[in-house]
């Protein structure tokens, strides 16, 4: 088993609310468009498995609440960008940013 430690860029926010009676629900951000996160994942231990499998083998991502939460696949896609093209754009508006600081 191999755990590789990455970046992940929320491309649509996620939200959740604890179990509360009806009326007192409070909700709290999960994810936050537009913002990176710390993560890792499990890379499959055979060849080519990601193309077979449609992704890692499993997902880990520090929540808003700093706890590192396992994400499956069909929500980590729903959540994150997985867009080559748009993480390197992404990456590189970053990096101009923090240099213009």
């Amino acid at each position: 088993m191999k755990i590789v430690k990455t970046k992940f860029l929320c491309k649509n926010g996620s939200r959740t609310a604890p179990r509360a009676p009806l009326g007192s629900i409070k909700w709290e951000d999960r994810f936050i468009e537009g913002k990176w996160y710390d993560g890792e994942y499990e890379i499959w231990s055979y060849e080519r498995g990601y193309e077979i499998n449609g992704g890692w083998r499993k997902y880990w991502v520090i929540n808003e609440k700093g706890e590192k939460e396992e994400i499956h696949r069909a929500q980590i896609r729903a959540i994150f960008e997985f867009d080559i093209q748009q993480l390197r754009e992404e990456k590189i508006k970053e990096i101009l940013k923090k240099d213009n600081e």
